[in-house]
């Protein structure tokens, strides 16, 4: 039996799901609540399998809710609900270790099989979502259209695993020149301080550089 408890700050949503749950013979609603401080003190006390939760409600986020509840160690999964088709969104939600992402237009089986996905240890994306992001990752990460040519040229030789004074060898500049660029590679890619992260990143995205 996989015991739910639902978030949603709109009534008739919060209803909808929490009937949905009831009346599905495998699953057991054991609440729901309206905002997200309701949503993080009864997940806490009640440890639900599941907790789904819209990701926008007043005084904390679903999004919220689910990060600071995991960096507690709950056991509890989650599932995020949204209106929209935000990749922003989503990305942010699974970084944190969300496992389940549903738009709010998913039919009642989309929602009992993402529950029940989720439950058992895999990941669920509503397939529309699922759709755009396959069309978005057929074109490269968007912060490579912030690079020159130049610059493009040294993250290729970085995905290879080039040195510094190799890159400069092999492009006749200087090694100081080098450590310039990818500087200014690392600021436009957003990347953190975090030692290899630049490298680390050229290399995951090495088929996006040919």
């Amino acid at each position: 039996m996989i015991t739910v408890l639902n978030a949603d700050d709109h009534p008739i949503l919060k209803k909808g799901i929490s009937d949905l749950i009831r009346s599905t013979s495998d699953m057991q609603w054991i609440g729901s609540a309206s905002d997200g401080q309701e949503a993080l003190t009864k997940i806490r006390d009640m440890q639900p399998d599941i907790a789904l939760l819209d990701i926008e409600m007043p005084h904390l986020s679903g999004l919220q809710v689910a990060e600071k509840l995991m960096s507690e160690g709950i056991h509890t999964r989650f599932i995020l609900f949204t209106l929209f088709k935000d990749e922003s969104f989503f990305q942010n939600a699974m970084k944190v270790g969300v496992m389940g992402y549903l738009l709010k237009e998913s039919s009642e089986a989309e929602i009992i099989t993402c529950i029940k996905s989720v439950a058992a240890g895999r990941a669920y994306v509503n397939p529309s979502l699922t759709h755009m992001l396959i069309q978005n990752s057929n074109q490269g990460p968007q912060e490579l259209d912030n690079l020159t040519k130049h610059e493009r040229n040294i993250l290729k030789l970085i995905a290879r695993n080039k040195t510094t004074v190799e890159i400069a060898d092999m492009l006749f500049i200087s090694p100081k020149t080098v450590s310039n660029h990818r500087t200014a590679i690392s600021k436009k890619l957003n990347l953190d301080g975090k030692q290899n992260a630049l490298m680390k990143w050229a290399m995951n995205n090495a088929q996006w550089l040919k």
